[in-house]
């Protein structure tokens, strides 16, 4: 039983890892979802300008600067 036990407790500490990178699906080729933490006070300061999601605040920011350094 309590061997039973561990291996619960082992899939959810995997299941709740802090940094993960897995492919969902096969619908979208070539994409990773990643997860990335950022400070609290970022992420408030682009809500207020941005006004969007910070993901898309994000993309948009990663498009800019592979643009400035000539990789896109």
């Amino acid at each position: 039983m309590a061997k039973k036990n561990f291996l619960q407790n082992i899939e959810k500490v995997k299941s709740s890892a802090a940094m993960s990178e897995r492919k969902e699906g096969s619908s979208e080729k070539g994409k990773k979802k990643k997860l990335i933490t950022i400070p609290i006070e970022w992420e408030k300061k682009i809500r207020d300008y941005h006004g969007g999601t910070v993901s898309a605040y994000i993309l948009i920011a990663l498009q800019e600067r592979m643009q400035r350094d000539g990789l896109l």
